[in-house]
């Protein structure tokens, strides 16, 4: 099994909030650095105290992992997330929420398998291709 597992720096839970709102997900899963205590410690380190040492929260059916990291965190074009929905109005809500402080990289477009295909980096630099699965309708005979 793999698991998509996004980092941020200091960021992590306003991101959970984030994609929580747009996908209508469950309340996420979340261990703090704060519970955790690494070996020969009494106290996390004051930075982290509020971070998210590792977070899960289901997708469109899939499991995605989140942490903070303390290390500097480079936003890249590496990974890209399809969210694969039922309507090409779901598609677009999901996208228009994402676009919110993002970048749209392929505006939405119908293609021959999808009423509804586009992309967009988010606020957080994630990559994010949004399909519909609903098919355009068939051409009518002339």
């Amino acid at each position: 099994m793999i698991n998509p597992y996004l980092v941020f720096n200091g960021e992590c839970n306003e991101a959970l909030n984030f994609y929580r709102n747009v996908f209508n997900c469950t309340e996420p899963k979340i261990m703090p650095y704060g519970d955790y205590m690494p070996e020969g410690s009494k106290t996390p380190p004051e930075l982290l105290r509020g971070w998210v040492m590792h977070a899960e929260m289901a997708i469109c059916g899939v499991n995605v992992w989140f942490a903070d990291e303390a290390n500097d965190v480079t936003k890249g074009n590496s990974v890209r997330l399809s969210a694969a929905v039922q309507s090409g109005k779901e598609a677009s809500e999901i996208f228009n929420s994402l676009c919110a402080g993002g970048n749209v990289t392929l505006p939405p477009t119908e293609t021959f398998y999808s009423v509804f295909h586009a992309a967009v980096t988010d606020k957080f630099g994630v990559n994010w291709n949004v399909v519909a699965a609903e098919n355009p309708k068939a051409e009518k005979n002339k």
